[in-house]
Formats: structure tokens, sequence, C-alpha cells
């Protein structure tokens, strides 16, 4: 996690981007790796102020900008420092959205409509984004899925020796990734958002009737499988996918939910690197999920 910065020094930097003085820093909710806070500006406005790795804020803002010029709901990037304190910190000051997280079915809908235009969006390269030096163009860090896919799974052993997951559970975790179904995979590298759940989907009420007000949380964007997506959207359960999927226009068969259920493993065990690499021990939750979908793919390759 990035140093906590000195609070005035913080506040002035602000208020000169800005144009109007922070009178108030918040502290929100946030990753292992990044600071965020709520200011509020003394002309009214507030914003969303974003400490981290240069690479996520880099991504995320170039994915903002992005998804805005095809009216994807997202925060308008106000601005993005790319070396600020810190080795490889940024920070990045965003708009702020109106409205509450949501995990009302309209809004997964709208979600599932939202982020289907955000997967219209073809990149090169596979993987997290890596946005050029010229700030205009991105693409995936690796050359192919499979590399991407497999590069992931490497750290499975360190977890191991770190205690963080069991040698048993981490071979059955490579046994049902490291498949055809997902090495394999021949579509086009789409844009994806990586996070997809409530917290991140917000909503206002607008003549009596929920809409979605904005998608939320770009640090983890990459390119690849839009299937991810939907992966990580069904850990929010099974009517949150429904809604989702009606809405993003893709049937729900036996073989679509076996490859979630793969891809669900490959984002937990990533989760699972990145909270141990960060230093953090926020391990239970990846961790289980990873034990429920393997013991899912084992049922379901059981003969009936």
């Amino acid at each position: 996690m990035p140093t906590e910065p000195d609070k005035r020094a913080l506040a002035e930097f602000i208020s000169t981007v800005v144009g109007s003085p922070a009178t108030e820093l918040v502290p929100l909710p946030g990753s292992v790796a990044n600071l965020d806070y709520l200011v509020r500006a003394a002309d009214h406005r507030r914003f969303i102020v974003k400490i981290g790795p240069r690479s996520e804020m880099v991504a995320e803002a170039w994915a903002c900008r992005r998804l805005a010029r095809i009216g994807v709901p997202v925060p308008e990037v106000v601005s993005l420092e790319q070396d600020h304190g810190d080795a490889g910190v940024a920070v990045l000051i965003l708009s702020f959205l109106p409205g509450v997280p949501s995990d009302a079915p309209v809004i997964f809908g709208e979600a599932g409509r939202a982020i289907r235009h955000v997967h219209a969006q073809q990149l090169p390269g596979w993987g997290p984004l890596i946005v050029e030096a010229d700030g205009h163009r991105a693409r995936g860090r690796f050359d192919s899925w499979r590399e991407y896919v497999l590069d992931e799974l490497s750290g499975l052993p360190e977890l191991v020796t770190a205690g963080v997951i069991d040698a048993r559970l981490a071979v059955a975790a490579r046994d049902c990734v490291a498949v055809e179904e997902v090495l394999g995979y021949r579509g086009q590298g789409v844009l994806l958002h990586n996070d997809l759940k409530p917290a991140h989907l917000f909503a206002l009420e607008d003549g009596g009737q929920m809409r979605l007000a904005g998608i939320i949380d770009w640090g983890d964007a990459g390119v690849g499988d839009p299937l991810v997506d939907l992966a990580r959207l069904s850990m929010s359960g099974p009517e949150a996918l429904q809604a989702f999927s009606a809405g993003y226009g893709i049937e729900l068969t036996p073989t679509l939910h076996r490859t979630l259920a793969r891809y669900r493993i490959l984002h937990n065990v990533g989760a699972l690197a990145y909270e141990h690499r960060a230093g953090g021990d926020w391990f239970d939750l990846y961790r289980e999920r990873v034990r429920r979908d393997t013991e899912l793919l084992v049922d379901l390759a059981a003969p009936s």
C-alpha cells in the first residue's frame, strides 16, 4: 500500500488541480494496494482521489476516457499524475458519481447492456492493460491468452509455500483452469472491467425508477475473453447473473456455467496472489470460492 500522504500537502495538490480549495478529505474503503478519498471542494463539487500503483491508475484513466467517448457511464477523469511521492505510485482524480451501489435486478440488466458495449472494444494483447507512453494506445501485457492464464496460475506454488492455500487445492485449481476450454479461447480480445460486482454499479432514482448511474473502479482493466466479466459478476449470485445475462444478451447454458466456474477459479487465484504480494491477509473468501468451484467442477464431471 502507498505511504499515507501528508493530508495538507495532498489537499493543496488537489486544490491546485481542481481550481477550488479542498475543504474535506474523507478516507474510503479501497483495495490492499490503494488509498482512496472522497474530496469536497469549496465550490461544492466532489471528487474521488485514488493513490495507488501507477499501472492501475493509468489503466483506469485510459479505460474511463475510452468508454466515456462511446457513452458508457463512467467517472470523468479530472487529472492523472503518474509520479507522486513513492516510486511507482500515481494519483488519479475522478469526478464523483452520484448514486449508491446497487444489487437490484434492473441495475444488473442495465449493466449487462453497458458491458456489452465495453466488450465491443477490441484491443491487441492479452491480460492486464498496459498503456503506451503516448497515453493514447493500450494493449494487454501478454502475447496470447494461454500465456496470460498460465502466468496467473504460476503463482500457486508460492501461495502454497506461504500457507495461503494448501497443495491439494492448488493442484485442483490448476487442473480446473489449465484446460483447452480456457487456454484454447479463439475469440477476439476485448476490454474487460475484471471486477464487476454490486459495489461497482452505482444507481440513481429517476422519476420513481432506478437507473444505472455509473460503473466505477476500472483499475483492474484488461484484455481477454468476455466471459471473464460474466464470471466475476456471477459471484454476486444466480439472480444477479440471470439479470445481467438478459441485459447482455447471452444464453446461460450448462457449458457456459462450466466455463464461468473455471474463470471464477482463475479470478480468485489471482486475487489471492495479489493480496499476498501486497502484504494483505484477506484470504478466506477467495480461498473458499476456489474450493467451492473446484468441487462444483468435479461434481459436474462425475458420471450421473
